[in-house]
């Protein structure tokens, strides 16, 4: 039964709980890497495929996800969510060879694109006058998570105890979620009312100051955006999963020591969010992404090019503070100001652009990853390489963004 209240704050425990355990899910399979190479009879090539299969889950389900959302409701939708992402951490166990783990994963990538169809509008329509800031908790749930995961894996060495835990937990999540009310009463309509009549208004003086001047074109800053959603993406996402390996093949690190660096990476991430919410509110959204992303890719060369754990340890700082802390969300928030009036289109195309990094990232790597040190360069080589791509295309939109009045 549900309870006869509409309770925010309930509504939110649960969307954080959710991606908090959510957080863990996603680099799970790099943490445990060893056991699951052995479970699965595979080497690293297998690994890095069957992490790819995060990416097509999500492709082939975000399209149709937030249609869900909007005809079936938040709740329906996070539970579907939430599901997957059962499904797929019990299928890790029950998988014995690389083509079950590769379908299991595949759950994942869907759990993603229900979670966020749900969970997003779900805290917009509990916070309608706070929606930014909540919406930021989300990521700083999951870097929580990813900070406190190599100490969990250091003390539950064992990958068949950890995933029935993080399973019973997403039911308990699930429970929770089926006795709360998401629909709003009377008194939220009428503020979200208001709030999106204001909004409305402020979309449209906006709009009329920027006819007097030059409009964004979607052709090419649209474009433009996308493609430096996927970059910072790209980055970030790289990284978080392949440093484990860097520090044993590279470095010669112990496994427990490798994955700690991941922690150095989360832990700097969630601090970032809170910072990177205060510095974009006096500084122009451009020049926050280009100097982060200009921060990020002189660390990843250096880190290439004279690789010790000392300079590995402040890299996994830098690219959580400086790629994983909320410059996506500042590129999310560019485009839809530029398009107020396409906001669901392009934000589905920023999204999507997102999501094709956590196939195309980890499909490369299958082609030039093994056991050795040199490959885990030529890996980092490439995070690098898209990072300084994206500062490039951050330049040319930085220099067509001074005839909008937008930013």
């Amino acid at each position: 039964m549900q309870t006869k209240e509409y309770k925010p704050s309930l509504i939110a425990a649960t969307i954080y709980f959710n991606y908090f355990v959510w957080g863990s899910s996603i680099l799970i399979v790099s943490q445990y890497s060893r056991q699951f190479m052995r479970l699965w009879n595979t080497d690293v090539k297998g690994i890095s495929t069957v992490i790819a299969m995060v990416g097509i889950g999500h492709l082939v389900t975000v399209i149709f996800a937030g249609w869900m959302s909007d005809r079936f409701g938040r709740k329906n939708t996070m539970i579907i969510g939430l599901i997957a992402n059962i499904i797929f951490l019990m299928g890790l166990i029950m998988s014995r060879n690389i083509y079950m783990a590769c379908f299991f994963t595949l759950f994942l990538g869907a759990a993603n694109s229900f979670d966020d169809s749900g969970a997003y509008p779900a805290l917009t329509e509990a916070f309608p006058t706070k929606a930014a800031s909540m919406n930021s908790l989300v990521k700083a749930c999951m870097s929580l998570s990813q900070t406190l995961l190599p100490f969990i894996v250091a003390a539950i060495p064992s990958v068949s105890i950890v995933l029935p835990i993080m399973s019973l937990l997403l039911f308990l999540d699930i429970v929770t979620i089926g006795v709360i009310k998401f629909n709003k009463d009377r008194s939220n309509i009428v503020k979200d009312t208001e709030s999106i009549k204001s909004n409305v208004e402020d979309v449209s003086a906006r709009t009329s100051k920027a006819i007097k001047g030059n409009l964004p074109k979607m052709s090419i800053d649209g474009v433009g955006l996308i493609i430096v959603g996927f970059t910072i993406s790209f980055t970030f996402y790289m990284y978080s999963q392949y440093i484990p390996h860097f520090g044993v093949t590279v470095l010669k690190l112990s496994e427990a020591a490798s994955k700690e660096l991941v922690s150095w990476y989360a832990l700097s991430s969630l601090i970032s969010v809170f910072v990177t919410s205060v510095i974009i509110r006096k500084a122009h959204p451009y020049r926050v992404m280009m100097f982060y992303s200009t921060i990020s890719g002189i660390f990843l060369i250096l880190m290439i090019t004279f690789p010790g754990y000392l300079l590995v340890k402040v890299t996994s700082i830098v690219i959580g503070f400086f790629a994983a802390g909320g410059i996506w969300q500042v590129g999310l928030t560019i485009i839809s100001q530029y398009f107020p009036d396409k906001k669901g289109k392009v934000t589905g195309y920023y999204s999507f652009a997102a999501a094709l990094t956590y196939f195309v990232g980890p499909f490369i790597s299958t082609f030039i990853i093994d056991e050795t040190a040199q490959s885990m360069i030529r890996v980092f080589t490439i995070d690098a390489t898209v990072t300084i791509v994206g500062i490039l295309v951050m330049m040319f939109l930085a220099f067509r963004a001074h005839k909008y009045h937008f930013i």
